[in-house]
């Protein structure tokens, strides 16, 4: 993504910010990308949001979860569970009553 117009080492940064202190949805990534980057895109916001987040579980950076809006339950993913389910459209759309993805950095 070296020719995205999203400043991925800022992105990156607040990604492991966000996620220092609780469990983050990946949708919020996308939230915060919105109001930085309005007019762009959303699968450029996806793509520049996948590849941070992908740099950062191969990192050991950032751990992926399953958890349902209003739980406290919160499910790991594996290093390839978590890699696959990057790759899923689902994985970046808003939360509903349905199970959604959130990470933590570590």
């Amino acid at each position: 993504m070296t020719n995205s117009p999203i400043d991925q080492v800022r992105l990156r940064e607040e990604v492991l910010s966000d996620g220092a202190g609780d469990y983050t949805g990946l949708y919020e990534i996308l939230w915060s990308l919105n109001t930085q980057y309005p007019r762009l895109d959303r699968d450029l916001k996806v793509a520049a949001a996948r590849a941070v987040v992908a740099d950062l579980l191969r990192d050991g950076r950032v751990s992926l979860y399953r958890t349902v809006w209003a739980s406290n339950r919160y499910d790991p993913l594996s290093q390839s569970q978590a890699a696959s389910a990057l790759e899923a459209p689902a994985a970046w759309a808003d939360p509903s009553d349905q199970p959604y993805l959130c990470y933590a950095a570590v």
